[in-house]
């Protein structure tokens, strides 16, 4: 009881990461009907909550907004996943044109741009992250489109979400984190949604255990 009383906010969305994943994975084996949707729904929330553990306080406005894309990315990923499983064809245009979270996207936004005493701080990590984010969006818009998927918008919108949300934990996160963060983003790039999530998750530890291996050899000795 002591431990637990003694967790912060950041070890309790660790946790609640680690067993989104381990969720999924068993939602996915499970294979009810629905359960590889829903296990992807998981595997993108526990990208979102071990980013969450890592991160710390905005200390500049520019990084406050790159943080509420990152946020405003994941939304509209979910929001495209769920109504996939009733209209994949609109899903992507359906999260898009829903005027309620591009309101939620513009108040994530004006947030940091608001908050008094902030700095602005610098753009140049911002706008190198931003155009590798593009860039992600582009090789794999062209890849799914040229591969006849019949999900390319919504794969490419789950991808750079996964990617926008992995990033920031494989640079700051202890090894473990950026382990299962990696290996959860590989899933949600490699598997077109709806498709078994479990085996791939299986077959990409390896790559799991090599980023664990190269982010704690990276650590200060």
């Amino acid at each position: 009881m002591d431990r637990i009383g003694r967790m912060r906010q950041a070890d309790w969305a660790r946790l609640f990461g680690f067993a989104c994943v381990a969720v999924g994975m068993a939602l996915s084996a499970w294979s009810y009907p629905g359960a590889d949707w829903d296990a992807l729904i998981l595997f993108l929330g526990a990208l979102m909550l071990l980013r969450a553990a890592v991160e710390a306080p905005s200390a500049n406005r520019v990084t406050g907004l790159e943080r509420a894309l990152r946020v405003i990315l994941f939304m509209f990923a979910f929001a495209a996943v769920n109504r996939a499983q009733t209209d994949l064809a609109g899903a992507v245009a359906g999260a898009l044109g829903n005027w309620i979270l591009w309101a939620v996207a513009a108040l994530l936004l004006a947030l940091p741009l608001l908050r008094r005493g902030l700095p602005w701080g610098a753009a140049r990590p911002v706008l190198g992250a931003v155009a590798l984010l593009a860039g992600v969006a582009v090789l794999s818009a062209a890849l799914f489109w040229a591969l006849g998927s019949a999900t390319a918008g919504l794969r490419t919108l789950v991808t750079v979400a996964a990617v926008a949300n992995a990033l920031p934990v494989w640079r700051v996160a202890r090894p473990d984190v950026a382990a299962v963060s990696v290996a959860v983003a590989l899933c949600c790039v490699v598997v077109a949604p709806g498709a078994p999530l479990w085996p791939v998750a299986l077959a990409v530890l390896p790559i799991g255990a090599l980023a664990y291996a190269l982010r704690r050899r990276a650590l200060p000795r």
